[in-house]
């Protein structure tokens, strides 16, 4: 497949190759990358990586041989943060805390999550008044960090931690970040503000959780929730429980994961709205008729079809998990490509995901391609946002019915228009997702439903 020589991306400067372009446009530089081939190579100081642009291809990185990559540097320069949790184990200890932590995220436990994510979409939107203008990434953070964590730990233990998150969060992930995507790993040894930084920030933070741990482990009333699970967990083959510097990790990826990446999408979501009033109102259509004014349960997300589609394509448009690395652990062939043992791989769903050989118009917003006469059309390998194979994200059903019921109950009580003035700003960082995003409140009434003729 790849007999003819792989494409260098221009551009590569002596010492840092091509971290400045990685640094200043990163959708830019990799958007540039597909033109120049299936496998591009790209420089990353002293690194070199391949880049692939093809879903065929990534797919055989993912599922057919997953074994024989770990997820490289971008993971070992976040260590600190991440720990061995569920995004960052490797290897024989993934597997073992993805089989404990499955029936967690079995459907039937979502459903009851459900009723928390409804109690938190209806308490976070509470204060919300005509003409009062949000920041939508902020609201949506703060939202589904919310249900991250009282899913995670329904008492009140995990206050002080969620309060925490809430102010650190955003500025964690802005230092993680950048050493991920650092060109010379050494930089992030240094006493640099930056690293000072980020180990004060973690300093604050690690104890607060290994806090929720042992007030978990000794208190008398257990609760049926998440972290209550994972405490109970034992391994079928060894009888073994999850230690507290495990339950630390899976916590942190937990609420990490749980929330930034889904309040990344949502926000997308409202942006497109204002782009695209005739979508808007076809969800307007949608959720009156559903809903009838009150706020969506789980009962309800088979009937929000419409609902699904606009969240499917904005998934597909853009993807807050734009970016991922792997490292080959062996020498490997990826359908013709060799890749050398401790070679990084990359992709990005950004631009997979927008590939005009698999997507008509692929640079449009279109839900219907997911409707049920047109979502046939969409190749199996073509949507790479949750990853694939054995580490694909635990979390995606979770991700999607909270998203749903978020934008179902919004949208039945709420219209978000454009802030004359503002001026928001597409980052893709750690994910990739809108920044300063001011739209203004406006309530809507509901159309009821017509009175059936008698």
């Amino acid at each position: 497949m790849h007999a003819s020589p792989i494409a260098v991306a221009p551009g590569a400067i002596p010492v840092l190759g091509h971290a400045l372009r990685l640094r200043d446009d990163p959708l830019g530089f990799f958007e540039s990358l597909r033109p120049l081939g299936d496998v591009v190579l790209i420089k990353l100081g002293p690194q070199r990586a391949y880049v692939l642009n093809s879903a065929e291809l990534v797919r055989e990185l993912l599922v057919a041989k997953p074994r024989q990559f770990d997820k490289g540097t971008q993971i070992d320069n976040a260590r600190e943060l991440l720990g061995y949790g569920l995004i960052s184990s490797e290897g024989d200890m993934h597997r073992r805390h993805r089989l404990l932590m499955q029936p967690a995220f079995r459907r039937d436990r979502i459903a009851e999550y459900a009723q928390v994510m409804r109690e938190q979409i209806v308490e976070h939107t509470a204060d919300w008044h005509t003409g009062r203008v949000i920041d939508v990434r902020v609201a949506m953070t703060t939202l589904t960090l919310s249900v991250a964590a009282k899913t995670l730990i329904s008492s009140e233990l995990g206050n002080d931690l969620v309060a925490e998150m809430l102010h650190s969060m955003p500025r964690i992930l802005d230092l993680t970040y950048q050493r991920m995507t650092t060109p010379l790993p050494v930089l992030n040894k240094l006493p640099l503000n930056r690293n000072r930084e980020y180990a004060a920030r973690l300093a604050r933070l690690h104890p607060m959780i290994d806090k929720v741990v042992a007030d978990y482990r000794s208190s008398n009333d257990r609760k049926p929730d998440l972290l209550g699970m994972l405490l109970e967990a034992r391994d079928a083959e060894t009888g073994s429980v999850l230690s507290d510097r495990e339950l630390h990790d899976q916590i942190t990826a937990i609420l990490m994961a749980g929330s930034e990446t889904t309040a990344a999408a949502l926000s997308w979501v409202f942006h497109v709205l204002t782009e695209h009033p005739d979508i808007e109102a076809r969800l307007h259509a949608e959720v009156d008729r559903v809903l009838e004014g009150r706020s969506a349960e789980y009962a309800d997300v088979r009937q929000l079809t419409y609902t699904a589609q606009v969240i499917n394509e904005a998934l597909r448009c853009y993807p807050p998990a734009w970016l991922a690395t792997r490292r080959a652990t062996e020498d490997v062939d990826l359908k013709g490509l060799h890749v050398p043992a401790g070679t990084t791989v990359a992709f990005s769903a950004y631009v997979v995901q927008r590939d005009p050989r698999l997507f008509s118009e692929a640079e449009k917003f279109d839900p219907d391609r997911w409707s049920p006469e047109r979502a046939g059309e969409i190749h199996r390998d073509a949507i790479v946002q949750f990853g694939g194979g054995p580490r694909k994200c635990i979390g995606d059903v979770f991700a999607v019915v909270e998203a749903t019921l978020a934008l179902a109950t919004i949208a039945g009580q709420w219209r978000l228009r454009v802030t004359p003035g503002a001026r928001m700003e597409k980052v893709a960082g750690s994910t990739f997702t809108p920044r300063d995003l001011m739209l203004t409140v406006e309530q809507r009434q509901p159309v009821p439903r017509p009175a059936p003729i008698s």
